[in-house]
């Protein structure tokens, strides 16, 4: 009975969240990268930078990184991109006069992160093809690799298994948030960023694979 109770009074443990949870988890990250980046602009003049101009040639070098490395995901871009700036531009020219002028290289910084922040999500969309090929490699050789063990009769390791099909989500999304966030502060290529998590997500998917129990 005291068990009982003890239990009862126990605090609800965190259950993990089901799969039509990820998209709105997913969006509540996304405010924040984007406040934090904001903040990271506004504060910018602590350590020497202008106010507004930090995020605007952020998004000059990053786009001048996909010329240099994918010049053909910046030609799918370079439209979307070009209709974007268009949009805010009446936004951009935006100047306050009187005594909230101090307000606008502040404005200006907000508009600049929210751009290169759009830009980089819609790079994103287009790396997300090259994480599906990792797995679809990795569940291929890791099946491969399943029936060799299955067929010299090798030692199952179910702690492999269990670490990477636990670490294969948190490594996806892990490196979308910094490929997110970490260019709004430092000029970065894509590919040190993305085809690190890449790899790691095809490695993880093999091991997942290879390390499956030996009969469905």
């Amino acid at each position: 009975m005291k068990q009982q109770e003890a239990s009862k009074n126990a605090p609800p443990r965190n259950e993990p969240l089901r799969w039509y949870q990820w998209p709105f988890a997913a969006l509540g990250h996304l405010m924040g990268i984007w406040i934090l980046l904001i903040l990271f602009e506004w504060l910018g003049g602590l350590w020497g930078n202008e106010v507004g101009t930090h995020a605007k040639s952020t998004l000059l070098l990053q786009l001048d990184a996909l010329q240099a490395d994918y010049p053909g995901v910046l030609n799918r871009l370079l439209p979307w991109v070009s209709e974007l700036i268009l949009n805010f531009s009446d936004v951009l020219s935006l100047n306050f006069t009187g005594t909230f002028a101090f307000i606008t290289p502040f404005w200006h910084g907000a508009v600049y992160v929210t751009l290169a922040l759009m830009v980089r999500i819609a790079l994103l969309f287009f790396a997300y093809p090259l994480f599906l090929m990792a797995m679809f490699l990795g569940a291929f050789d890791g099946l491969v690799a399943r029936q060799r063990r299955i067929a010299f009769v090798a030692r199952e390791t179910e702690t492999v298994h269990y670490y990477a099909y636990k670490s294969l989500p948190w490594v996806v999304m892990g490196c979308s948030y910094l490929w997110l966030f970490v260019p709004g502060i430092v000029a970065i290529s894509p590919s040190l960023m993305l085809i690190p998590g890449v790899v790691a997500t095809g490695i993880l998917v093999q091991q997942t694979m290879a390390s499956y129990k030996k009969y469905l």
